[in-house]
């Protein structure tokens, strides 16, 4: 075959169709000639005996091939320690095998193409310095018992873990090699030109993806060359026979086979996911994400979170009702946090039966707190967030407050942290055991604080019609409600300012 122009090495990626075990790939080799003889014109043939002239082999994925020294090193029983290796020496004793110049490496063999994995890799001062910073996080566990991974079993009915903390795929390499060695030197595993790669081919069985590297040849050849010198082309093409008509009529079962199992998979995740709730309660599923606060003073902020629950109110034992976001420092007078947090409530039927009662709602407390470098913690700000009635998408832009006192108080925030907070943070909306019906915190100091910006998305769930019908009627009476304590306050406010009136004429 003459020389053609170099091709450059790159890899790419196809997408299979068919079963990856009738993939083949055939490999040709050729020792250039010297260019000496393509200047004298010699018709004869030029190439140096004592490597290898010319070699043309067809693989077929996941074939093992021996080389002249695996022949050799495979052949005594004494360097034969894993079941794999038994396997290889009775697999060259029976068949008298004594190796091929073209090789390959499947995945039974341990073969790293990297060096790299076999030395200690080096370590920076830095990279010390942060593993001492914090406790190692450990996991010896094998990759089927751990956590956070990916599994796909062959049960419909189990549910799988998703937690895609590791990004796990089903792959398999296998590596076409060759011995570029001299055929009079002793074969030694210490001979880097007796392990030299051609082609590294990996299937990826999730998502049905073959790797090439370096990619298929057409016209065009690589050239490689061994530590004395001598320059070697080299062609890769794919060589895979087109299926038969019983073979695809296989590959057809098989794809229906393959949505078949897929369908009762979604099925199964459908059958978990979604649970009916009792007929004597409405479901509310809360989706929470704190974006971000603005115009606060110091530095290394976080968001603390409370949802208080009246009497009628429930949820379950696994969801959390109260959280904190990680720290931020101020850019433009501005913390983002992008903290997101799922939590499911229950209302009990039986505390809105009656038409003129409304049942406490839940609330939303809120609280930033700062930590600076020299360990000074401060209270930013609070505020209180009434549980939307109406399900669907809301953004809040919410004002805080925070309790001030004397001056000896103001300068101790600011030198060494510390300042005044509430024994009791739902005392930012309506504290625990009061049963009054006029709150007054008019004794309280306060001063007003940053705001923070947050996402909510609510949505509701019930089991029959009648509920959705009680529901919608709780939606109005609450929202009628609201007016009507909105039109109370304004017509007390306005009969006290014409009492008000009334003393200042009096008195003048």
């Amino acid at each position: 075959m003459p020389n053609k122009i170099r091709k450059k090495k790159i890899a790419a990626n196809y997408k299979v169709k068919e079963p990856i075990g009738n993939f083949k790939l055939r490999v040709k080799i050729v020792q250039q000639r010297p260019l000496l003889a393509d200047l004298l014109e010699n018709e004869g043939d030029t190439r140096d005996s004592n490597f290898l002239e010319e070699e043309d082999r067809i693989f077929s994925w996941q074939e093992k091939v021996f080389s002249p020294f695996e022949a050799t090193f495979y052949s005594d029983q004494n360097n034969c320690l894993t079941e794999q290796q038994k396997l290889y020496y009775q697999q060259i004793k029976d068949n008298d095998i004594q190796g091929s110049l073209l090789y390959t490496y499947t995945q039974n063999d341990s073969y790293y193409l990297e060096n790299e994995l076999l030395t200690e890799p080096c370590k920076t001062r830095l990279g010390i310095r942060n593993q001492t910073a914090l406790p190692a996080l450990q996991n010896r566990k094998p990759f089927q018992e751990r956590y956070n991974k990916i599994v796909l079993d062959d049960v419909p009915n189990k549910t799988r873990i998703r937690i895609n903390h590791y990004h796990y795929m089903e792959r398999s390499t296998m590596y076409v090699m060759v011995d570029l060695s001299q055929r009079d030197k002793t074969l030694t595993s210490s001979d880097d030109d007796m392990e030299t790669v051609l082609c590294v081919i990996t299937y990826d069985g999730l998502h049905k993806i073959l790797s090439i590297n370096p990619d298929f040849t057409d016209d065009h050849c690589y050239i490689i060359a061994n530590s004395n010198g001598v320059k070697f082309n080299y062609w890769l093409e794919h060589a895979s026979e087109k299926p038969s008509s019983l073979e695809l009529q296989q590959q057809q079962n098989e794809a229906r086979r393959e949505i078949r199992n897929r369908l009762m998979y979604k099925e199964a995740e459908i059958s978990h996911g979604i649970q009916l709730t009792s007929p004597d309660v409405y479901k509310f599923f809360i989706k929470l994400d704190i974006l971000s606060v603005h115009n606060f003073f110091f530095d290394g902020l976080s968001v603390s979170y409370q949802m208080n629950l009246p009497e009628q109110w429930s949820t379950n034992k696994e969801d959390r009702l109260f959280g904190r976001t990680q720290r931020c420092n101020l850019i433009n007078n501005s913390a983002y946090f992008s903290y997101a947090t799922e939590m499911s409530l229950d209302l009990h039927s039986a505390s809105i039966e009656t038409e003129d009662t409304v049942p406490c709602w839940p609330r939303l407390l809120l609280s930033v707190i700062s930590l600076d470098s020299w360990s000074r913690y401060r209270t930013e700000g609070y505020a209180s967030l009434p549980l939307p009635v109406l399900p669907g998408s809301y953004k809040f832009n919410i004002p805080t407050w925070r309790a001030t006192g004397s001056i000896i108080n103001s300068l101790r925030r600011f030198f060494t942290g510390g300042t005044y907070e509430l024994e009791d943070i739902t005392y930012c909306g309506i504290p625990q055991g009061h049963e009054g019906k006029m709150l007054s915190k008019s004794q309280l100091n306060v001063t007003p604080s940053g705001n923070i910006k947050l996402n909510m998305n609510i949505v509701h769930q019930t089991s029959s019609a009648k509920d959705r019908d009680q529901l919608e009627y709780l939606q109005h009476l609450s929202t009628d409600k609201f007016m009507t304590n909105i039109e109370n306050i304004f017509e007390q406010f306005k009969a006290a300012r014409e009492h008000m009136l009334k003393i200042k004429n009096l008195n003048i």
